[in-house]
């Protein structure tokens, strides 16, 4: 098992739970690394009844949305709770085909492991994708990945560019606003933004009912429902989007923004949307539109890669895009039988809940093989 966050954990507890001998590899130093890397202030879009692994409930004293240090909390009595073995700081760097039959060798920073099974959980924002701007080198103000973001109060009374309008821009925005930073947003294609709730009514579970029916349904409730919530936001930068929601979500990949206060600052004149960035001269960004600005930081939330193809891409178990062929937990690929991945699909509902979903159908399957043996 690669990976101790959400998905690697509620795999390895419902492995154990069936009498499987379960090893966690953690490359970083503590369980929940991700989750301990992320930024001040982060509040999770998804509820927390939605949030929650297979064996142990996420507690209501932490309300309705946990923070980023309840959800750290969380997953360390997780792993106490299920006894979880896990070696911190050992890296999974291969998996290739052993010469004992079936079993597969785990190529690690500890040297190498022998397993009948594998699963792969080593996260789906796993490498930082930063665009290559002509004239990058040359920029002389900060310059950072969302990822190396840790607190908005650094900020204060500066002027900083968030590059991306999707669901982390947005977000950062928001707390750099509230932090008291000038803050602009580079926007390249118009998202699709909601709320995490609409006065006391969460809008997760409608989310997930919108991943259950037909995309064009789901993309005019949720247009009709960004217009009754935002109104008209082409005024202040951002024009429809020119696709739906759910949608652009099965075409690629792309979920919808969830603001939290950054569309009423953006209505209040505390910010405001520029086009994409063309070019970096120097210390002045150009724009598309031919519009030159000078942030003393700029901070890029344009997404991130699987980062699988070094540990799993010679087997052909791969899309062209990085993502596994067979992402749903199991069942796995043929090529590779006994190897599953955890934790590579989400949604609009929440790429959280489908933890569990994977973790079942992993252990599932194992255990069926298991009896074949």
């Amino acid at each position: 098992m690669a990976g101790a966050g959400q998905a690697g954990l509620a795999s390895a507890a419902l492995l154990r739970r069936r009498g499987f001998d379960v090893l966690v590899l953690e490359r970083g130093a503590a369980i929940g690394m991700r989750w301990r890397e992320r930024y001040a202030g982060l509040r999770l879009n998804t509820m927390r009844a939605f949030s929650t692994l297979p064996g142990y409930r996420f507690e209501r004293r932490y309300g309705r949305y946990p923070r980023r240090e309840d959800m750290v909390s969380y997953l360390e009595r997780y792993a106490a709770h299920h006894r979880l073995s896990i070696r911190t700081e050992v890296e999974l760097r291969r998996v290739d085909r052993a010469e004992e039959d079936g079993m597969w060798r785990l190529d690690t920073s500890a040297g190498p492991m022998l397993t009948r099974y594998a699963v792969v959980a080593t996260g789906y924002d796993a490498v930082p994708a930063t665009p290559s701007w002509p004239g990058l080198e040359s920029f002389t103000g900060e310059f950072i990945h969302a990822a190396e973001f840790r607190a908005a109060s650094p900020y204060r009374a500066r002027d900083a560019l968030v590059v991306g309008a999707g669901n982390t821009g947005i977000d950062i925005a928001g707390h750099l606003i509230a932090a008291g930073a000038d803050v602009t947003v580079s926007m390249r294609t118009p998202p699709s933004i909601f709320p995490r709730q609409w006065g006391p009514v969460p809008l997760q579970p409608l989310a997930i009912v919108g991943e259950h029916q037909p995309a064009k349904i789901s993309d005019a409730i949720g247009f009709l429902l960004q217009r009754l919530v935002f109104g008209d936001l082409t005024p202040y930068g951002i024009p429809r989007a020119p696709e739906g929601y759910e949608s652009k979500f099965r075409r690629k990949l792309v979920g919808a923004a969830v603001d939290d206060g950054f569309v009423q600052a953006l209505k209040a004149g505390r910010a405001r949307v520029v086009p994409q960035i063309e070019r970096f001269e120097g210390r002045e960004i150009v724009l598309a539109d031919g519009t030159r600005i000078s942030p003393d930081a700029v901070i890029c939330a344009t997404g991130y890669l699987r980062g699988l193809e070094p540990i799993v891409g010679h087997l052909g178990v791969l899309r062209p895009d990085g993502l596994p062929i067979r992402h749903g937990g199991a069942p796995e690929h043929p090529a590779a039988p006994r190897l599953y991945f955890a934790g590579f699909w989400g949604g609009n509902g929440g790429q959280i809940r489908w933890s569990p979903i994977h973790a079942r159908r992993i252990a599932r399957a194992a255990a069926r093989d298991r009896t074949r043996l």
